[in-house]
């Protein structure tokens, strides 16, 4: 029931987003809604390329000294990278890629290791041939990982430990598709595959010491990979909500052909981006992200961030 209502909600997301481009002839705001955003455009031969985006470093603070109501002292660092590459010519073929990455640490008085407050890569390219002048035939191919390993944190004799749970490519999702590709503008992406392959990749130290039956993020026990079939809707909206704001979300939903229909996963990545002046801007981050074959639970990931914003 869960899933189903996920699937149902990400439909209408998707609906509103797209009648809201059918209606409103807006121009795109890419490279003028906030300033900070570094684009570099060129149109040469009947080749169009842009490359823009944003990189930022923010950090988090607290200090406890002889605090009577208690506190722990604490320091977070977070760095994220956001930037796409969009190019066209004169016979239709497309190619949109973006490229994102985000590492966080924290530091927390008392504990004795540095925990991730985030760890996230994940690319995307797509390459289209245009039938008009927003649609487009589309091959998609995503890869989503980690760059640092992962631990679960416990206590043994009242002393910290730290037991390896996930490292770079383990677990890794890859994704491939072929459908149709609905690009308004640079601030409203669609894509439709209804044939999507799809991998969950992992190393076998973590599969080879798995009891009988267990399973490793889906996998199986001594496999390094679990294959799947189905359909991916994936897309991109981003809207500037008020002066030197803008809101950008990710969105993905996918269902498996091969195992029950109610199957099905969503990854949500909303981004609200603020600035203060020229060099001081602030982050939220909401990602709501459900995958079974991950864990069965809805994961939640939440970020609030003022910084140093830097243009490349």
């Amino acid at each position: 029931m869960f899933s189903k209502r996920i699937f149902l909600i990400s439909l209408f997301f998707l609906g509103q987003a797209l009648s809201v481009y059918s209606q409103d002839e807006e121009e795109d705001t890419t490279e003028d809604a906030i300033p900070f955003d570094a684009v570099i455009q060129s149109e040469m031969g009947g080749k169009r390329v842009k490359f823009y985006g944003n990189t930022s470093l923010n950090f988090n603070q607290a200090y406890f000294s002889n605090w009577i109501s208690g506190g722990e002292s604490s320091l977070t660092v977070l760095y994220r990278l956001n930037y796409n590459f969009n190019y066209s010519d004169r016979t239709g073929l497309v190619w949109d890629t973006n490229i994102l990455f985000s590492l966080g640490t924290t530091y927390i008085s008392g504990n004795k290791f540095l925990k991730k407050a985030d760890d996230r890569i994940e690319v995307s390219s797509l390459l289209g041939k245009q039938i008009n002048q927003y649609w487009s035939y589309s091959s998609l191919f995503n890869i989503k990982t980690q760059l640092l390993p992962g631990y679960r944190y416990y206590f043994e004799d009242g002393i910290e430990v730290r037991e390896k749970v996930s490292q770079f490519l383990s677990p890794g999702i890859v994704q491939t598709g072929l459908g149709l590709y609905y690009k308004r503008s640079a601030d409203f992406r669609l894509n439709l595959s209804p044939i999507s392959a799809r991998a969950i990749i992992v190393s076998k130290n973590f599969t080879s010491v798995l009891s009988e039956g267990a399973q490793y993020f889906g996998v199986d026990k001594d496999r390094g990979i679990k294959y799947f079939f189905g359909a991916l809707i994936s897309g991109y909206y981003r809207k500037q909500i008020m002066k030197n704001v803008i809101w950008e979300n990710n969105y993905s939903v996918y269902v498996n052909y091969l195992e029950k229909t109610k199957n099905v996963d969503f990854d949500w990545n909303s981004n609200i981006r603020f600035k203060v002046n020229n060099q001081i801007s602030g982050n939220f981050v909401l990602h709501l992200l459900y995958d079974d074959d991950l864990i069965g639970d809805l994961q939640v990931r939440e970020l609030l961030g003022l910084g140093i914003n830097i243009d490349l």
